[in-house]
């Protein structure tokens, strides 16, 4: 009795230790796939957002980069605050703060003076003929340029201190009656790789040629100093790289979204449920073609077709049909292509034919029937034309 009490008692644990083991079996595959995408996700949350390579990044360690000159600026207290969005650069800029734009090119008029607007100073990254309107500043962006050491020749404390900057592929001039202070000159007509000008309020500067910021040119002639001067007046500096997928037409819209690192996790996920599909789909075996019940010729389709075009006394509809196939098949037949226009179709017909160019556009283009013995005689017609073509 024992011995039954003891089978009847491990029957249940054994039943579901039997239920057990063939889920694990069925899904085992799906969990190591889960827990190696969890892993990475995570990895990519912690890994993922320390460096880029974005040109004038402050997290790009690569040449084009600009890490070497954040991490300068950070050393010497300046709180460097990267921005993508113009939603952003609202709620970090304002007066008392700087902000550098990587690239003015991928910003409209309309965004450069919501940008204006924030009170901050501005350091612009400029190209040749960059484009600062919207911005309020009497600069002109220009293509002169320089390819030896410049030396500073004027009176801005920041070109000073800096003395020479390694060459400049760019350059920026003054509008006429203006008091900007044009630096490193390029030309003798006053064009220059650097420009200062301030409206009292706000102060703007301008660097013609934005590689004397990147790590491969820092440490260069004076490229260094001019550029953490100009970037450290403030304590809060906004790195601002702008992007062509920023909608955003206003400082004052709502601040987006999810971190770049978690963005990169959750498209990680995304990928797994994706190869969790794929893999249950593979689970369900080949694709089994299933055979039809019941096989519908091609004919008794075309009657039943043509039968409801008789019910609806669709005369302009069977027309148009016929009119079509036939016209497809003799410019197929006559080797016109298909987007060939009425003329050229009427005109080759006509050459293969012998047929009246006028009686070859009735057949083909002229007003649909309106009874049942106009589209019959529609019918005989052009098989008599389509005929007429192919024995030709």
């Amino acid at each position: 009795m024992t011995t039954a009490q003891g089978r009847n008692g491990g029957a249940p644990g054994g039943a579901e230790e039997a239920r057990r083991r063939p889920w694990w079996r069925r899904h085992r595959a799906a969990v190591v796939v889960t827990i190696l995408f969890v892993g990475l996700a995570l990895l990519a949350v912690v890994v993922g957002g320390r460096t880029s390579s974005r040109p004038l990044a402050p997290d790009n360690p690569e040449a084009g980069g600009a890490r070497a000159a954040a991490q300068i600026l950070q050393k010497q207290g300046v709180r460097v605050h990267e921005a993508t969005t113009l939603a952003e650069v609202g709620s970090l800029a304002g007066p008392g703060t700087t902000v550098l734009v990587t690239d003015v090119r991928r910003l409209t008029p309309e965004q450069r003076s919501e940008l204006a607007g924030t009170g901050a100073d501005l350091v612009v990254a400029g190209s040749a003929f960059a484009d600062l309107e919207g911005l309020g500043v009497p600069l002109v962006p220009g293509g002169a340029g320089q390819g030896d050491p410049v030396h500073a020749q004027c009176a801005d404390p920041d070109a000073g201190a800096a003395s020479r900057i390694s060459f400049s592929s760019g350059s920026v001039s003054a509008e006429p009656g203006s008091d900007v202070v044009i630096c490193f000159p390029v030309d003798d007509e006053g064009a220059g790789g650097y420009a200062v000008w301030s409206d009292g309020t706000r102060t703007v500067r301008y660097l013609a040629d934005a590689r004397l910021m990147t790590n491969e040119y820092l440490a260069d002639d004076g490229n260094a100093a001019l550029t953490l001067r100009m970037l450290g007046h403030h304590e809060d500096l906004v790195w601002y790289l702008p992007s062509v997928l920023d909608t955003s037409g206003t400082t004052d819209a709502a601040v987006p979204p999810l971190p770049r690192p978690v963005v990169l996790a959750l498209w990680t996920l995304v990928a797994a449920v994706v190869v969790l599909a794929v893999g249950r789909a593979r689970g369900l075996g080949r694709v089994v073609t299933e055979v039809m019940p019941v096989v519908v010729r091609s004919a008794e389709t075309t009657r039943g077709r043509g039968r409801l075009y008789r019910r609806s006394a669709a005369h302009d509809h069977a027309a148009a049909a016929l009119r079509a196939g036939a016209a497809s098949r003799m410019a197929r037949a006559l080797g016109v292509p298909r987007s060939a226009d009425a003329a050229t179709l009427t005109n080759a017909v006509v050459r293969a034919t012998g047929w009246e160019a006028g009686d070859v556009s009735d057949v083909l283009y002229g007003p649909p029937p309106t009874d049942d013995g106009g589209l019959l005689a529609l019918s005989t017609m052009l098989d008599a034309l389509e005929s007429e073509v192919h024995r030709s």
